[in-house]
């Protein structure tokens, strides 16, 4: 039987996924025609470059359409059978889980390469960029996209971060795999973002489904995440993570315009002999502590944790407490390694109104509940504003959210801060 060449190529990604066999080819020919209907010959170049997994199931999606297997308008009954389509693509968990361990054995980026480009293929990772650019925001380097606006296909009934995810429905989690993974003594699992903000972001999750208690166990489950993928950072969302009845944990690739930013201002805290901490040149206020051990870096954020609650400049609107005697003030940690080396870059947060966001900007955000802009990587929507509007926003924004701010007198009160550890 002579194949079409859409349908022979579709079949060739879906044996080198790893979760089918040359013997399962004519069994791949028939369940693909029991999607999209007779498939007729295509006349193609064999100068053509090949179609990518998207191209090929578009093109399988026009002769369903053909057939009239389903409405060239009916958007998610199209979807249902794209994801019909590329689940063809996705290997079984257990083979998944297998591959993955092979390639760590090699090294581990060699590992999540092979897992990120599974779910590229497979259309799980969703990564639609209109403009991609670097833009200097208060003399630091962004990276800036725009992006169409999301559209939420699938409403699950299950937690989106529950192992019982996996597999689940007809729409995207179809397509869902998870690593699963030991970090010492608990059940954790490993996916890939379907919608990433920053590259190769992805998700790092338990199996047991309750919400995060932000403490030093976390925290050290952070360090032991980055010991296991130490290419990746590994932070959280405070305001998103901790209103969540399944608590989790993101990262992406170590390479974002925070990490890589130059350090300020070296100083050293008493008492913590082993570790570099340094002030770091970026819009908002950031410190980053530095040492080879863990233990002390979880020590040295603790306590400074605990002195930046304490904290008080009025004249700078810097106030530690509200009226009701609640904490204003709070740490949001960026785990990394540095060769041997445990890093963190130490967010400072400040909640009362005069450091939050500007309305405006926020309503130049894909994602107003996302906080990766203060990784230097914004995700914009289409606007009509310029580039210079856009820019004079942003930098506004940040300007606003800088608690000790770009002048001399924000900078000695940074100071004055740090003298007090």
């Amino acid at each position: 039987m002579e194949e079409n060449r859409i349908l022979h190529d579709f079949i060739d990604m879906a044996i080198q996924s790893g979760g089918w066999m040359l013997l399962d080819r004519v069994y791949l020919t028939n369940r693909i025609i029991s999607i999209v209907g007779e498939v007729k010959e295509v006349t193609v170049s064999d100068e053509e470059k090949p179609l990518t997994s998207k191209e090929l199931i578009e093109e399988l999606l026009k002769m369903a359409i053909g057939n009239n297997r389903v409405s060239q308008t009916d958007t998610k009954a199209l979807e249902v059978l794209s994801s019909e389509l590329r689940d063809l693509l996705t290997p079984p968990p257990s083979v998944v889980n297998a591959l993955f361990s092979q390639y760590y054995e090699n090294s581990e980026k060699e590992a999540t390469d092979y897992f990120h480009l599974m779910n590229v293929t497979n259309g799980y990772i969703n990564e639609t960029v209109i403009t991609k650019e670097e833009m200097i925001i208060n003399k630091s380097q962004f990276i800036v996209k725009v992006c169409p606006e999301q559209v939420e296909v699938d409403q699950t009934e299950v937690c989106d971060y529950c192992f019982a995810s996996e597999g689940y429905g007809v729409f995207n989690n179809r397509n869902k795999r998870i690593i699963r993974m030991n970090v010492k003594g608990e059940s954790w699992g490993f996916s890939y973002s379907a919608t990433p903000n920053v590259k190769e972001q992805c998700l790092f999750m338990p199996e047991e489904h309750s919400p995060f208690v932000f403490n030093r166990q976390l925290q050290e489950t952070m360090l032991n995440l980055v010991d296991i993928y130490p290419h990746y950072f590994v932070t959280y969302n405070p305001k998103v993570t901790s209103s969540l009845p399944h608590g989790y944990l993101y990262g992406g690739e170590a390479s974002t315009p925070l990490i890589e930013a130059e350090n300020d201002f070296m100083f050293d805290i008493p008492g913590f002999v082993t570790i570099e901490a340094s002030l770091v040149e970026w819009p908002v206020s950031v410190i980053r502590l530095k040492t080879s051990v863990k233990k002390n870096l979880i020590n040295a954020m603790e306590y400074l944790t605990l002195k930046w609650q304490q904290y008080s400049y009025p004249s700078l609107d810097i106030i530690a407490k509200d009226e009701n005697g609640e904490n204003l003030h709070s740490v949001t940690p960026i785990f990394r390694k540095d060769g041997d080396a445990y890093v963190a870059e130490l967010v400072l947060n400040d909640d009362s109104s005069e450091f939050s966001r500007m309305l405006e900007y926020e309503n130049l955000l894909l994602n107003k509940n996302n906080k990766v802009d203060i990784l230097g990587v914004l995700n914009l929507k289409e606007t009509k504003m310029t580039t210079e509007e856009v820019i004079e926003v942003v930098t506004t924004n940040f300007e606003k959210q800088q608690i000790f701010k770009k002048t001399p007198e924000g900078q000695q009160a940074f100071v004055r801060f740090i003298d007090t550890l």
